[in-house]
């Protein structure tokens, strides 16, 4: 049975959703990937809240269907999946080593506020499709 996490990510306010979609898909997993090597998770999905206009004072409204803007101070949600908790503990192992950590802080301070991140492990998955 895989293992899973979630990742809740607030992106800095000095960037736009655009800017921080695109440094965590190519410079943050591919900083991720060079570390962790055959210990990456089998998969790292990313999900963005969709921010599509921004105003002046760098402000991008989420678009909320049920409940109010303040509940969605994150802007991207990350699933990691690995084969199994032993798999994760590794991955977990490697990057918190002082030196993978501190390159992976340097890059997390240049696009999302780390104090904001939150994590937290999977249950049970239930699915419905349609018939």
């Amino acid at each position: 049975m895989t293992f899973s996490i979630l990742l809740f990510i607030t992106r800095k306010p000095t960037i736009t959703p655009v800017d921080f979609k695109t440094h965590w898909d190519t410079k943050h997993v591919s900083l991720l990937k060079s570390i962790a090597g055959e210990h990456f998770p089998l998969t790292h999905t990313r999900h963005y809240i969709a921010r599509p206009a921004g105003n002046e004072d760098g402000f991008w409204p989420a678009v909320v269907l049920v409940g109010a803007q303040e509940d969605f101070a994150y802007d991207g949600i990350a699933e990691l999946v690995f084969h199994d908790e032993l798999a994760f503990q590794n991955f977990f192992g490697i990057v918190s080593a002082p030196e993978a950590a501190a390159r992976i802080a340097e890059d997390e301070e240049s696009f999302i506020v780390r104090e904001k991140m939150k994590a937290v492990v999977m249950g049970e998955t239930a699915v419905t499709a349609r018939e």
